[in-house]
């Protein structure tokens, strides 16, 4: 019984992804151009596609769950339902953080990898809600700047990549440049995942013995505004990616 359970996710799980992939064509190939087509307003069709997305990645997350891949428990997300004009930040254990938190956040814009720019799959997507390419420093706070001031929150993960299991973690200066130049407070989240599944050393198909449960705790904001005046910005963001670092690794008793 419990062989057939495991096949059974197996199976579940690719089913899931390859619905990902095929949906994100769907979408950006069908419903991007009858957005087009019927709103020609450009500002509200940036805004109507990020919601867009938002109910496609909540349904995704629906399809694990029904499936039995998985379960998502949610902690003080209520107080994230009027968030404006911050800096989501959170640690990355898995291949699916981003969705999950795009999926239960709604007006969230996100810093995303060139490369996914170009990848058959997603580039429809990201270009038509209109994600920040990571590619140009300076077009980055350029566009940061003007997401923040719509009133988006912008997700940031300070690692740059998946976490490492068991080990301390390394926060990049993307975040707090963001933070700094933008002047934006930050949001933290707090992700766990048990049992560990779709980190960075495995493949989609290294399915768990049983059902894994994802955890979003959403904690109290940060004030930044400590970092905003510095005189020298690099130093302001040097001092607050090693306190967000700190307080992170503190929060998930991790060594740093």
């Amino acid at each position: 019984m419990q062989l057939a359970n495991y096949y059974w996710r197996l199976f579940a799980t690719g089913l899931c992804f390859v619905s990902f992939g095929l949906g994100a064509l769907f979408i950006s190939s069908i419903i991007f151009p009858l957005q087009t087509l019927f709103i020609k307003d450009k500002s509200k069709r940036s805004k109507v596609a990020r919601y867009t997305i938002h109910r496609a990645f909540r349904f995704f997350v629906f399809m694990m769950k029904f499936f039995g891949v998985l379960s998502v428990k949610l902690e003080n997300f209520t107080q994230l339902e009027n968030l404006r004009e911050h800096v989501v930040i959170a640690n990355h254990p898995s291949l699916i953080d981003v969705i999950l938190i795009i999926a239960y956040l709604p007006n969230a814009d996100c810093v995303v990898k060139s490369s996914l720019f170009t990848n058959p799959f997603l580039r429809g997507v990201v270009k038509r809600v209109g994600y920040i390419d990571n590619k140009s420093a300076e077009q980055l706070f350029i566009d940061c700047k003007k997401s923040l001031a719509s009133g988006c929150n912008i997700v940031v993960f300070p690692e740059g990549t998946r976490s490492e299991i068991g080990q301390p973690l390394h926060f990049k200066r993307g975040a707090a440049n963001i933070a700094v130049r933008c002047q934006a407070n930050y949001q933290p989240i707090f992700i766990s995942v048990q049992p560990s599944t779709l980190t960075k050393n495995k493949s989609w198909y290294d399915v768990p013995d049983k059902k894994f449960v994802i955890t979003l705790t959403a904690k109290a904001t940060i004030d930044n505004s400590a970092h905003f005046d510095e005189q020298n910005p690099s130093l302001a963001v040097r001092a607050l990616t090693r306190a967000t670092q700190q307080y992170f690794c503190k929060e998930l008793k991790l060594n740093d």
